[in-house]
């Protein structure tokens, strides 16, 4: 069995060559670590839709240095004199809670029709996140922080009995027209 110094994440952050490969790789393989962060589900709604655009992007240690000061409040110094097997069990929590929330939007997939299509749907792709914000705030620039602020089980609630009123309509209408 291999052994490992309790590097702080700033010594593991300095580390150079083959030795930083070895101890990355092993971080990437350790257990979750929630450090009493609460479920995503209850994390701001903005908050969750960052740190998952950060994580779908390429990677860097001074982004997990953020999402850690955003999720706990702790200064970068304290997060530094963190043990690194520490820091890299809380990542591990990071990217379960947002993989688990990308499973969870799979239930939000939208399939335009051909109309949609031909409309111009794809246009909205460009404002990512900021779609839904607007949307929800009735376009009303005033109500995006709040919006943001809302805990993220709520906005994807809303946005799944959208869609589902949407479908329902589609399907009563169909019904009307037979």
């Amino acid at each position: 069995m291999e052994t490992f110094k309790k590097y702080t994440f700033r010594e593991f952050l300095n580390l150079q060559g083959q030795e930083f490969q070895r101890y990355e790789s092993t971080g990437l393989l350790l257990k979750a670590d929630s450090w009493g962060v609460s479920d995503i589900v209850n994390w701001d709604y903005i908050t969750v839709k960052k740190i998952q655009s950060i994580l779908s992007g390429s990677f860097s240690y001074e982004q997990l240095i953020y999402i850690i000061r955003e999720l706990t409040g702790y200064r970068k110094s304290r997060i530094l004199d963190t043990p690194w097997m520490n820091v890299f069990r809380f990542y591990r929590f990071v990217k379960d809670s947002i993989e688990r929330v990308n499973e969870m939007e799979e239930k939000l997939q939208y399939d335009p029709d051909s109309m949609e299509e031909k409309a111009g749907i794809n246009m909205f792709n460009q404002f990512g996140y900021f779609v839904t914000i607007d949307r929800l705030a009735g376009g009303d620039p005033l109500k995006y922080e709040d919006i943001g602020k809302m805990e993220y089980s709520v906005i994807f609630s809303k946005l799944l009995l959208n869609k589902t009123d949407i479908q329902f309509t589609k399907n009563y209408h169909k019904q009307l027209t037979k």
